[in-house]
């Protein structure tokens, strides 16, 4: 038997060759498989033909419908245009207006928006045009999130799940989005390998994805106490009461949100400006919901069933209860992780003191244990196809509104 000296090397001589330890690969084992894994062509390798294949299938069946629902409504507004335009409402013309005058010279309603995404905009515009550049930046972080949200969930169960999940993140009834201008795929990307890097032990990988996360959207603050937890459990905090230097790099993430905040205080003079744009411009700011819950109930329950009705209220209200389902499967589920739970009830909870939540359902797109608790339903035939029927027909129905120029949040 092979007995190891006080300075770590063997006593045989000559040294026999060290078996692979297939069972307990370490770190940099691990890493390499990847690795390889990610270098395997075409469809040898499970995350092209799992993730990122079907999401580029489901992105090309949603542009071809997008035009077609244009035709059907509104068939002038394609001539003597690149098709594109049609994606270009709401938040997009916003987002590119920033990518091209920055925080001094845009209108100052446009501080609700973080810097990351505009800053990307700005960059890619030099060689193609801002609209074109903003919705490649779409996809390419949507090909992003599908793929480390594939590698994620096999951490923790089998590739059929995994590969549901992907399904369930683009088939969403708001994924419409992860092909507009907008700054939804590239906020799932980060805060997915953020996770990732986490789950892997990659903390600085963790601490600078989370960063980023919080210079896309203010929810990227969230990251910071999920991965302390994740920090936590993982290394045995609470029992071994020994930090190391990985919890440096959760310290990193803080960078995002700050970084932020300097932008509002450096143009506006106050580092919370923000907040007072969104209630000025926005009519939107913070109240418990029990103040500003009771009414919105009533009036989804009581109002006027039209396109309005079902867009700013009834949908707002199923987003809050699949938010609600998800934090608790992520808090009792074996397959879920308590740094999730962590994540997804914070969301939960600051959209809940949002007096006026007509975006949540697009903002949950962010919460990725909601295409988990998907991938796992989809397991079961009872209840993952309706389930995926209904999500793919609130989705066509979704891309028609935002498309034609409707409020699709």
């Amino acid at each position: 038997m092979r007995t190891i000296d006080s300075d770590g090397q063997s006593d045989d001589s000559p040294p026999a060759p060290r078996p692979v330890e297939t069972d307990t690969p370490g770190r940099a084992d691990r890493l390499g498989a990847r690795l390889a894994a990610l270098r395997r062509p075409g469809l040898s390798n499970p995350v092209w033909v799992d993730a990122v294949v079907p999401t580029l299938l489901i992105h090309a069946v949603l542009l071809v419908f997008a035009i077609a629902a244009v035709i059907v409504f509104y068939p002038n507004d394609l001539q003597g245009t690149d098709g594109l335009r049609m994606w270009n409402h709401w938040d997009g013309p916003h987002f590119l207006e920033l990518a091209a005058r920055g925080y001094w010279s845009a209108d100052p309603a446009r501080i609700v928006l973080f810097p990351l995404y505009p800053l990307l905009i700005a960059i890619v515009s030099w060689v193609v045009s801002p609209l074109v550049g903003a919705m490649a930046l779409a996809l390419a972080f949507s090909l992003l999130a599908a793929g480390g949200l594939y590698l994620l969930v096999q951490l923790d169960t089998d590739r059929e799940t995994a590969r549901l999940s992907v399904i369930a993140m683009n088939l969403f009834p708001t994924a419409f989005v992860f092909i507009a201008p907008y700054s939804e795929s590239l906020f799932l990307a980060l805060v997915v390998w953020s996770f990732l890097f986490a789950r892997r032990g990659n903390w600085a990988g963790a601490g600078l994805a989370g960063a980023l996360a919080g210079a896309t959207r203010l929810q990227g603050a969230f990251l910071i106490p999920a991965l302390a937890v994740e920090y936590l459990v993982q290394k045995r905090v609470l029992q071994t009461r020994r930090l190391d230097l990985d919890a440096i790099w959760i310290a990193v993430a803080l960078l995002g949100p700050l970084s932020y905040l300097a932008i509002n205080w450096v143009v506006f003079h106050n580092a919370l400006y923000f907040v007072e744009a969104q209630r000025f411009w926005f009519h939107v700011q913070n109240a418990a919901p029990w103040d500003w819950m009771p009414g919105f109930v009533d009036t989804a329950l009581n109002g006027t069933m039209n396109e309005g009705w079902l867009t700013v209220y009834i949908a707002p209200l199923v987003a809050f209860a699949v938010l609600a389902v998800t934090a608790i499967w992520c808090f009792f589920s074996r397959a879920s992780r308590l740094s999730y739970a962590v994540y997804t009830l914070l969301t939960l909870v600051s959209f809940l003191t949002l007096n006026w939540p007509i975006s949540v359902p697009r903002y949950i797109l962010g919460v990725f244990p909601v295409f988990i608790l998907g991938g796992r339903l989809g397991r079961r035939p009872w209840l993952g196809s309706p389930l995926f029927a209904a999500s793919v027909l609130l989705l066509g129905l979704f891309t028609t509104l935002f498309v034609i120029g409707h409020w699709a949040f």
